[in-house]
């Protein structure tokens, strides 16, 4: 006999609680917790002086000796009452460059306070690619010098602000300028201001420190301002596993509770990102990967899940995305790459791409959709940001989807390695 529900074309359903499944992981992340504060896992959530607080501690453990006798020499002359040259850091992304450049600043500031030498430092953070005119005018704002412009304001205006508001200042000024490669235009002129110009015009001993990760930021510039650019440089290199060791140890003993990391998670966590890249940041990363997939088993962290939270931050979005997708939207993206590498000026329109989606649908043995649901396909991998699309005019012979591939080669190789493997 039937039941009653299914003869009445009723099925019937096993109560399943969704508030119980939540409430439950909930609880079980909380019963298991072992992270006890997880700025200290993310330096974006620290503010400054919890950064700086903290860099103090990596330095007492012999962290970055070399760099910070260096810059200590390069200031010293200050408390003579001599002047210095201009400084030019280097330095991969995750070697400290910012911070430890910022450390060492303030406590110069405060050695100058007690010797009575009038010093101020000024930080201008250009890691957002910006012009000139927003360039200075950031700067200008700093200094107290004008508000902030969108418009209006010629750069002569915002130059001769400047100039005017530390036209009394008869102290060391030192201008400390990140990321300075992310000057996108007229970056000649902002530069010869800083380097020629404003020395000139105001009673004050103008320091520049410059920090970038492009060595060759400065190979461009006019031959005049690069004469009278005298620099010292100095290099960051990346960090080894020894001082990612020390780094790491720190930032355990500060983020997570007591005896939750397994013997030898610390050494591992260090040679990898060592062997890997040197970069303090992604080796923390890694680190807060771990505890969060520690947290989810409800054990400590061990050595596996190490390996297996390096498997995760390495896993690109792409690949991910791509292997799961629809056949379909895999057989378009196929088709929209062969079509683009195979024309000689790297675009297509959706009429080649689209013959070349019918002839690997013959391939593979799967069914092509219509050509209105194929630009729909197009269209979705456009939103994605696999590829790029966009209506051209053709005139009297009509309008025309325009498709290109933006993306970098080697992720392209295996973005199309991925969709080949699929279908093998």
């Amino acid at each position: 006999m039937f039941p009653l529900q299914l003869l009445r074309g009723v099925l019937p359903m096993e109560k399943n609680n969704v508030r119980n499944k939540i409430i439950g992981q909930i609880n079980h992340m909380l019963n298991y917790r072992i992270i006890r504060d997880r700025r200290f896992l993310d330096d974006e959530q620290l503010i400054r002086s919890e950064q700086l607080t903290v860099l103090e501690e990596i330095f007492n453990a012999n962290v970055r000796d070399r760099e910070i006798k260096e810059i200590s020499s390069h200031f010293a002359p200050i408390l003579q009452n001599s002047h210095t040259s201009h400084l030019a850091i280097w330095g991969k992304t995750g070697t400290g460059k910012t911070l430890t450049v910022t450390y060492l600043l303030n406590l110069l500031g405060q050695m100058c306070k007690e010797h009575k030498i009038d010093m101020r430092y000024e930080y201008l953070d250009l890691s957002t690619p910006r012009p000139c005119f927003r360039a200075l005018n950031d700067l200008a704002c700093m200094l107290n010098a004008c508000r902030h412009y969108k418009k209006g304001i010629s750069l002569e205006e915002l130059m001769g602000r400047i100039e005017s508001v530390l036209a009394d200042y008869k102290g060391y000024l030192i201008l400390f300028i990140d990321e300075v490669d992310n000057i996108r235009r007229d970056r000649d002129a902002f530069l010869s201001f800083l380097v020629r110009r404003l020395p000139q015009k105001i009673p004050s001993r103008l320091i520049l420190v410059f920090a970038s990760n492009r060595l060759d930021w400065s190979d461009n510039l006019d031959p005049r301002t690069k004469s009278f650019l005298k620099i010292n440089e100095l290099i960051f290199q990346p960090y080894n596993a020894v001082d990612l060791q020390k780094i790491l140890s720190i930032r355990v003993e500060k983020a997570l509770f007591p005896n939750v990391v397994a013997e030898g998670v610390v050494p591992k966590v260090a040679a990898m990102a060592g062997k890997n890249h040197g970069d303090a940041r992604k080796a923390v990363a890694l680190l807060a990967q771990s505890a969060y997939l520690a947290e989810k088993a409800g054990t400590k962290i061990t050595l596996d899940l190490v390996e297996q939270a390096g498997i995760d931050i390495e896993q690109d979005k792409y690949i991910s995305m791509i292997q799961t997708a629809p056949t379909q939207l895999q057989l378009a993206l196929w088709s929209a790459i062969k079509a683009v590498n195979s024309s000689s000026k790297n675009i297509c329109t959706t009429g080649q791409t689209f013959d070349t989606y019918i002839q690997l649908c013959k391939q593979t043995s799967n069914r092509s959709l219509t050509a209105r649901a194929f630009s729909d396909l197009i269209a979705e991998l456009d939103m994605y940001t696999f590829l790029r699309s966009k209506i051209s005019s053709r005139g009297r012979y009509g309008r025309t989807r325009e498709i290109s591939i933006g993306l970098p080669s080697e992720l392209e190789k295996k973005l199309l390695s991925t969709i080949q493997n699929n279908f093998l």
